[in-house]
């Protein structure tokens, strides 16, 4: 069972990314990115990356036994839910991200009594769907920012880190995890265009 309380809900301000783009050891980017259904969603995430490695070859990106994919020298992650997708570039430590498009849960109850201690299951039968999506986002990244699955939990660790939930949008919430004690400084990048 996870014994947490849910990370603070942050309201991001999306901008678009600068030409000259730099990444500091305490800073998070965080991109929402619409994935084009005639875009191959690795090709979507390496054009991203490309921002931070022009070099980045085209073998497939290398992943650790959970899948996490990885980079040397960078830490990110990515999630997508329908045709949307967030991606998480951090400067300085281990980083988790996942988002969910807002909709009615009807198992939340039974997935949160599976999943969750009971007094994070309480905040989701009194918060309700959105609730219960916020404490998914938030334990999935915290899972992946460990480099393992919902599946593999079992080897997950109580490590300190950083977490804050943010909307997509009107229509999605998504969570981060840096595996860091003090808080990053965000910048909440959308592009116009993707793929």
């Amino acid at each position: 069972m996870w014994h947490t309380s849910l990370p603070p809900v942050i309201a991001p301000q999306w901008q678009i990314p600068p030409p000259d783009l730099t990444l500091d050891s305490h800073g998070l980017h965080l991109w929402w990115l619409t994935l084009s259904p005639d875009v191959p969603r690795e090709v979507i995430l390496r054009s991203y990356l490309r921002r931070y490695q022009p070099n980045l070859g085209e073998k497939p990106l290398p992943r650790t036994a959970g899948g996490k994919p990885y980079l040397d020298a960078m830490e990110f992650n990515w999630s997508h839910s329908g045709n949307l997708a967030v991606l998480a570039v951090s400067g300085r430590a281990a980083v988790g991200v996942d988002v969910e498009i807002l909709r009615p849960c009807p198992q939340r109850l039974a997935i949160s009594r599976r999943f969750f201690a009971t007094a994070l299951q309480q905040r989701v039968l009194k918060g309700g769907d959105r609730s219960f999506l916020q404490a998914w986002t938030y334990y999935e990244a915290w899972l992946k920012a460990q480099g393992i699955g919902v599946w593999q939990r079992t080897a997950a660790q109580p490590l300190e880190h950083w977490a804050a939930s943010f909307p997509v949008g009107d229509r999605a919430i998504a969570s981060v995890v840096v595996l860091a004690p003090t808080p990053p400084q965000c910048f909440f990048f959308r592009p116009e265009v993707v793929g």
